[in-house]
């Protein structure tokens, strides 16, 4: 069945530099997909998690002007995860495009993730970033933690923790996320019942960050990577990503 509605969702934290370029870029997109497909809907869910530098008042105020855009805070300080879990419960797409403020992954390339779920073929479409803009130690770490995730999890896809996926929303349905759990969403959905097979990637761009500070550190990263993989596997042979009864 083709797309009817999709849901963009945006952690943000300290992203106010970055902030008007992102919500003019999404609605620029989103709006020539509308345009491309009739009876197409679309909403930009921006979920701030306690910023600090006036970031939910200024998407606050740009909501004045972008209907599509929907501003929600975090319940309480959690990190990325806590961005994907709002934007989960608050989505009312029957698709759902989680990717990073910080305009590295590029909003223009939201289209190229959705056409094999449109098309019927994938329920999930995973970006593979490339020629990558971070520093070559966290590239490392990055590749070593997916090497990790495919050998401990069922996880098919090479950059699992790209962040820029497109996927049905109802796997998302009353899921908790603890930790760093936006680094293994693919396997949690696998074990909720996605087809692996229905899970394919697709090449995306990656730019420098323009504005701000990058939230990674490549030593933090190294030092807690592996801990927090051993803990979601466990989590998930306890049943804590179980669908709720």
């Amino acid at each position: 069945m083709p797309i009817t509605k999709v849901s963009v969702v945006t952690p943000i934290h300290n992203e106010s530099s970055n902030i008007p370029e992102l919500v003019e870029r999404i609605e620029k997109t989103m709006e020539a997909w509308r345009a491309a497909g009739s009876g197409r809907e679309w909403e930009h869910l921006a979920c701030d998690d306690h910023s600090s530098d006036g970031s939910l008042e200024l998407l606050k105020k740009f909501a004045e002007t972008h209907p599509r855009l929907r501003p929600v805070k975090n319940p309480k300080r959690s990190g990325q995860t806590g961005g994907f879990e709002t934007g989960f419960r608050h989505a009312s797409g029957d698709v759902i495009v989680t990717m990073d403020a910080d305009l590295q992954n590029q909003p223009e390339d939201i289209p190229i993730l959705l056409k094999p779920i449109d098309d019927g073929k994938l329920d999930l479409v995973n970006s593979i970033r490339t020629r990558r803009q971070h520093a070559s130690s966290l590239i490392a770490i990055s590749k070593l933690g997916n090497v990790l995730i495919r050998q401990l999890m069922v996880c098919p896809v090479s950059d699992a923790a790209s962040n820029f996926t497109a996927l049905k929303s109802s796997f998302t349905k009353d899921l908790s996320l603890v930790e760093n759990d936006h680094r293994y969403v693919i396997p949690i959905f696998v074990h909720r019942g996605m087809d692996p097979n229905r899970i394919g990637e697709e090449k995306t761009r990656h730019e420098a960050r323009k504005h701000g500070a990058s939230k990674y550190s490549a030593i933090r990263k190294a030092l807690t990577g592996f801990p927090e993989l051993l803990r979601c596997k466990k989590r998930i042979k306890q049943g804590f990503y179980d669908w709720k009864k």
